[in-house]
């Protein structure tokens, strides 16, 4: 019984150990940006972004917005989608985003168009007294 319960302890052990090891060097996500647009002001920016978090998972298309000294981490995330395996038209310039463009419409709004066909997520409506009008094409 004492061998059994040892060896038994042992491989419960190697299973934490390994799993442990894996999630120590395992790769997080990786934020590619795409694009920074400023607000006429120059007050606030929407930072366009890719997210890739590894083999077994899509790219996703993010926008965060920010005041213009802040960096990425610190904005809000008002948008992400993906290309719902492949029904959403890729960005012409950017392969790993959806068709997506962003345009400041003045100091206070931002309009987001993309294709109608994209799995969205994240698709707020304002953030930090920006309003944020959503376009599907």
């Amino acid at each position: 019984m004492k061998i059994t319960g040892l060896i038994l302890g042992g491989l419960v052990a190697s299973v934490i150990l390994l799993i442990g090891c894996f999630l120590l060097w395992a790769p997080g996500c990786e934020d590619t940006i795409c694009e920074i647009l400023y607000s006429p002001d120059r007050s606030h920016k929407v930072i366009l972004y890719t997210r890739n978090c590894g083999a077994t998972t899509g790219f996703g298309t993010h926008i965060a917005l920010a005041q213009s000294d802040e960096d990425i981490d610190d904005g809000t995330t008002i948008f992400v989608a993906d290309d719902d395996h492949g029904k959403a038209e890729g960005h012409p310039g950017y392969y790993e985003l959806i068709d997506i463009s962003a345009k400041w419409i003045d100091d206070d709004s931002l309009e987001l168009s993309y294709d109608k066909n994209a799995r969205l997520f994240t698709d707020k409506d304002a953030a930090r007294g920006i309003t944020i009008i959503h376009r599907k094409r």
